[in-house]
């Protein structure tokens, strides 16, 4: 059997975001060591607590920590949330239970370097948001960048505009301090631009299939994907969907 893949998943856990967490949560092929949160699609503090509810929803055999980070840029001003993409809850206003599951002590920045350290070469990280979290720790611990095996980033636009201006993508651009000292300290980079991630579609037939062929215990699951997506489909084609690497 092959061993599972040993991730954190830094997320500001907006619909893209959620479905992605319940993606790498569901697949046989990962083991998520954690979850950091930071703001962009919404503040952290919701950020948080919209991970700890996904994490409730997806009825995990394993607790799944979650470490609270960042709640502006490194050196720029409070941001602005996209509550118009995302709802007022970040989760297209879907309404799932609270946790009781707590989010750590200890900070983001903070775990992700522990972590490094337990798990040296071997850790990915897999940043869906701003990379505030992640430079923070290159910068209080360099050393972090010769442990972790991998970051694959969602982020940036290559030969495509940009969506927040016409050069500029949003999580390059709500933080690009902490996306420079990301790609100049030596962790090996995968980007997934917006070339990549506007061509994986989730579609209303893609949704109509999920809810006939799911699973029992993923029912709950799956009306969540549903009703989150409704308030998402702002593309006529459909939307975007970021596959987690396998």
């Amino acid at each position: 059997m092959t061993q599972a893949k040993k991730m954190i998943i830094d997320a500001d856990t907006g619909i893209d975001d959620a479905l992605a967490i319940l993606y790498a949560l569901k697949s046989p092929g990962i083991k998520v060591e954690g979850i950091t949160t930071g703001y962009g699609n919404i503040s952290v503090e919701q950020a948080t607590d919209n991970t700890l509810r996904i994490l409730r929803l997806a009825g995990m055999a394993y607790e799944v920590p979650v470490a609270q980070g960042a709640a502006k840029p490194l050196k720029r001003g409070m941001p602005e949330f996209a509550t118009h993409v995302h709802g007022r809850n970040g989760i297209g206003d879907a309404e799932i239970p609270p946790s009781n599951q707590r989010p750590l002590e200890e900070k983001a920045d903070d775990f992700i370097i522990r972590k490094s350290l337990e798990l040296e070469g071997e850790l990915i990280v897999v940043t869906l948001g701003r990379l505030t979290n992640l430079a923070q720790a290159v910068l209080k611990d360099p050393g972090l960048c010769r442990r972790i095996k991998h970051a694959y980033v969602m982020g940036g636009a290559v030969g495509v505009p940009g969506n927040v201006t016409p050069a500029s993508e949003a999580n390059i651009w709500g933080d690009p301090e902490a996306a420079d000292i990301v790609l100049a300290s030596g962790i090996p980079v995968t980007m997934v631009g917006l070339d990549v991630t506007l061509k994986t579609l989730l579609t209303g037939e893609h949704l109509d299939l999920l809810q006939r062929f799911r699973k029992e215990e993923n029912v709950d699951i799956v009306d969540f994907i549903r009703q989150s997506h409704r308030f998402y489909q702002f593309m006529p084609r459909g939307l975007p969907l970021l596959h987690v690497v396998r």
